[in-house]
């Protein structure tokens, strides 16, 4: 599905702010809709935030946050019963540094063609920062296209 512009809920993006929030490491989240049949869809309303229950950690290749299958399990069928979709994954990084990295390619959740990912840099104290210093990724059929600040710009829209 390639949708054109996505519209996200004020709601939303405050919920996420105040989730990154709660320490010093890595947080993710996972923003959802209603879960569209129709493969044209030209804008689509997220208006969902889950913070699943999750472990930060650190290793050699960086930090990290662990989410249990169970947990990633109860979330799909919440969606499913629901009529929702799982469309975009955030996690937290550090420091300035935003690029996808192994880990975060290894440990996508949220992986079907035309989802986001998008990273947001030092641990979220200063938000969002979407279309400034967060990186937006979309997922294609064989890896992940990085935005450009314009594209970001353009396409996240503040409903």
């Amino acid at each position: 599905m390639k949708i054109q512009k996505w519209k996200l809920s004020l709601d939303v993006i405050g919920q996420t702010e105040k989730a990154f929030l709660v320490g010093a490491h890595e947080v993710f989240a996972i923003w959802s809709a209603a879960h569209v049949a129709n493969q044209h869809v030209q804008n689509l309303a997220v208006d969902g935030c889950i913070v699943p229950a999750q472990t930060p950690g650190v290793e050699a290749d960086g930090v990290w946050v662990h989410i249990a299958g169970s947990e990633l399990q109860r979330i799909q069928l919440e969606n499913f019963k629901a009529g929702r979709r799982s469309v975009i994954q955030l996690h937290t990084h550090p420091g300035a540094d935003v690029r996808m990295s192994r880990l975060d390619r290894q440990w996508e959740v949220v992986r079907h063609v035309g989802a986001l990912s998008i990273i947001v840099p030092h641990y979220g104290r200063f938000g969002l920062q979407l279309g400034e210093g967060a990186n937006v990724y979309e997922r294609e059929e064989d890896d992940w296209r990085l935005w450009s600040t314009v594209e970001a710009r353009e396409r996240l829209v503040y409903s």
